[in-house]
Order: structure tokens, then C-alpha cells, then sequence
């Protein structure tokens, strides 16, 4: 048997769920800069501001980065596994693109994001 005590604990916690959402998507911000990483050291860091397409050449790999109206992606990796070219998009400050293979990080840096790390 359902008591009004349960309805009105089911309704406070779909409140407080709801308000957590909205307070934590708020947190957000736009970033400044793409931070690329080959082989364990800084390749660049560049503006998100300015499109452009930035290849990067290592140990025989090749990885082609594509920065277009302030987001992120790998447009092209010669790996095997192309988890990083098939990876969505990346836009916010600390958001992350790993091609494990190639040994190549794309970071979003910058801003302030409210997020020690970003998880999907």
C-alpha cells in the first residue's frame, strides 16, 4: 500500500534530482584552447577561435585535426581501432580525445569548467 508519506519523498527526490541537473549543466563554460600532445610532448596549442585543420606527423603516423566554429574533432588517423575519429566533437574545458595508437591528445583547455574530469 502506497502512503502519502512515499508520494511526497518520491516528489522531493525528483525535485532535488531536476535542481542538481540544471546547477551542475549550468557549471559549463566555453573554452579558450586546444592543447595537442605527440608522443608525450606538447605539439601545439591553438586557438578555438580560428578554423583551421592541423596535421600532425609522428613515427611514421599521421593524424588530422579539424578545429571549425570553436569545436574539436580527429578528422583523420592512419590507426587501426579509429575510436578517436569515430569520438564526437569535443567543445568544453577539459573534454578529451585520446588515439591511443598514435599517442596523440587533444585537450580542451582553458575557461573554467566546475569539473575535475568529464566521464560519457
Amino acid at each position: 500500500m502506497i502512503k502519502k508519506a512515499d508520494i511526497l519523498l518520491t516528489i522531493g527526490l525528483i525535485i532535488i534530482g531536476l535542481v542538481m541537473t540544471w546547477y551542475f549543466t549550468i557549471g559549463k563554460t566555453e573554452a579558450a584552447s586546444l592543447k595537442i600532445t605527440a608522443g608525450g610532448q606538447v605539439y601545439g596549442v591553438y586557438s578555438l577561435d580560428e578554423n583551421r585543420t592541423i596535421t600532425v606527423k609522428q613515427d611514421g603516423h599521421t593524424n588530422k585535426i579539424t578545429i571549425s566554429n570553436g569545436s574539436v574533432s580527429m578528422a583523420f588517423s592512419d590507426c587501426h581501432g579509429q575510436d578517436c575519429v569515430m569520438s564526437h566533437a569535443i567543445t568544453r574545458t577539459g573534454e578529451q580525445i585520446v588515439c591511443l595508437p598514435n599517442k596523440v591528445v587533444l585537450e580542451i583547455k582553458g575557461g573554467e569548467s566546475g569539473y575535475d574530469t568529464i566521464s560519457r
